[in-house]
Parts: C-alpha cells; sequence; structure tokens
C-alpha cells in the first residue's frame, strides 16, 4: 500500500481555460515534449509562431484534427497501451463536445426509428440536436475524463485540457443576491461543471487592461480561486502570474515542481 512518502509531483493533469485568443493553446505548448494534440479546433498553425520564438522543434510536436467523438476515443484507447509523449493537449473541450453533437446528426440523418418516424429534427431543413443527444455529449465527456486520467496515471504523462468560458448570472431569488461567473462552454451544463474536480491544476487566462487606451494589457493566469473565476494549484505558484511572451512551464510551474519535490524528500523531526 502505498503511502505519501513515495509521492512525486513530475506531470500535471490541467485545465487551461478562459475566452478565446489568451494563449491557453501556446502555454500548453511551452510543457515538455514529445507532445502530442486532439485538434479539435483545427487551428494548429497558431502555435508556429511561439514554437519558432522559443525554440521548440517541430518534430516533437505531433497532432490530428479530429471531427466526431469516435475516432478521437480510438486514438485515447491506443495511448492507454502505449504512449509515447510527455504531453497530451485536449483542444479543446468546448469543440470536442460540437463534434460530438455533430456525430450524433450524422448518424440519425436519413435513419428511421421503430415506430416508422424519421430519426433526428430538422429545423426549416436544417438538422438540429434533440435533447437525447446531450446525453451523448455528457457521455464522450465522462469517458475522455476516464481515458485521460488512466493514461495520465499510468504512463505518468501531462495531460492538459483547454476549455472555453462564458459570463454566466445565478440569482438567489430567496436571498435576493446575484453571483456572476465564468463557466466552461460545453452544450450540457451538469457535465461541464463537473470537469474541473477532476483537474489537479485548474488556470483561469485572462489579461489585464493596461492604463492607456489603445496599448492593450498583460496576459495573465489565475492560479487561485477569485469568487468568480475559479482555479487552483497544488504547487507553490503566486495567485496571479503575468506571463507575456515567456513560457509558463519553464519559467514558473518546473521550478514549482522541483521545490515542491526537494521538501517533500526533506524529513523534518520533531
Amino acid at each position: 500500500m502505498p503511502n505519501m512518502s513515495s509521492e512525486v509531483v513530475d506531470h500535471l493533469y490541467c485545465l487551461f481555460k478562459g475566452e478565446p485568443g489568451l494563449r491557453k493553446s501556446t502555454q500548453a505548448l511551452s510543457f515538455p515534449g514529445p507532445q502530442y494534440w486532439f485538434s479539435w479546433d483545427r487551428k494548429m498553425n497558431g502555435i508556429m509562431l511561439p514554437m519558432k520564438k522559443w525554440g521548440i522543434d517541430p518534430r516533437t510536436i505531433n497532432y490530428d484534427d479530429y471531427d466526431d467523438w469516435a475516432k478521437g476515443k480510438q486514438m485515447l484507447e491506443k495511448l492507454q497501451v502505449n504512449c509515447p509523449y510527455k504531453t497530451i493537449v485536449i483542444d479543446s473541450l468546448t469543440s470536442m463536445a460540437d463534434m460530438t453533437l455533430r456525430q450524433t446528426m450524422k448518424v440519425k440523418y436519413g435513419v428511421t426509428r421503430q415506430s416508422g418516424q424519421a430519426a433526428g429534427k430538422l429545423v426549416a431543413g436544417i438538422a438540429v440536436n434533440e435533447i437525447e443527444d446531450y446525453n451523448a455529449e455528457s457521455s464522450a465527456l465522462n469517458e475522455l475524463i476516464a481515458l485521460t486520467k488512466d493514461i495520465h496515471n499510468f504512463h505518468k504523462v501531462n495531460v492538459i485540457l483547454i476549455a472555453h468560458v462564458v459570463k454566466a448570472e445565478y440569482r438567489d431569488t430567496t436571498k435576493k443576491t446575484t453571483h456572476i461567473s465564468r463557466q466552461i462552454v460545453t452544450a450540457g451544463k451538469n457535465v461541464a461543471a463537473k470537469i474541473p474536480a477532476y483537474c489537479g491544476e485548474v488556470y483561469h487566462f485572462n489579461i489585464d487592461q493596461g492604463f492607456v487606451e489603445g496599448q492593450g494589457g498583460d496576459y495573465t493566469v489565475l492560479t487561485t480561486h477569485t469568487g468568480d473565476d475559479f482555479a487552483r494549484t497544488a504547487l507553490e505558484l503566486p495567485s496571479k502570474i503575468a506571463f507575456g511572451d515567456k513560457p509558463l512551464y519553464d519559467t514558473w510551474i518546473k521550478p514549482a515542481i522541483t521545490k515542491l519535490n526537494t521538501t517533500n524528500n526533506t524529513v523534518t523531526k520533531f
């Protein structure tokens, strides 16, 4: 039976979340290679500039574009058996959920149910999802978590889940209070709310506005919960990191991992 004295932190299970364009994918690139990307967003050209700037060998960045859940699941099952990579990136959960719903529509198209009624639903001739399809999305996301957790634990690799967020407002009519936060975007709200619970590291990407209008701001990442934007870390990291053009892993995460492991190996006698 293992105990905590044998624990060594050398691989992380992360959730990178935030609005589009905040360099979530760029900072996933900063993690150790070789890497494999599940490219559901299908925009790998977006990381070419930081890859060159940081001197990353493009031969260490491997990927496939995906347009449905079935193909992604097959690849994950292969990685369960043999994983030659140090980091796996899911880019993104939001697009993966969309592709899963698209898959259900494609399977239903032209199919007749046992009742004789046509499967699927059309609005003005356009196929749209039915309520039952969202069960498929929930199941796919749950299975994604289970498979990546297995790969992460067995092969000791980093896993990064990238997700987009949207502002959500919650009202308590009894207490007459309103709470506004940014939540992960998927079609099913319940499954999206569960995802952060499985992640040891949850980083919220943001941008701090500059003081001078028109000069932009600083790219930042939150590592602790602010009340509006949930985040957490098991490492000794600043609550807010202004990373700019610096690689997140080498500059902040790797030193924090080294420090934690050094502390764990030091036995204090009382």
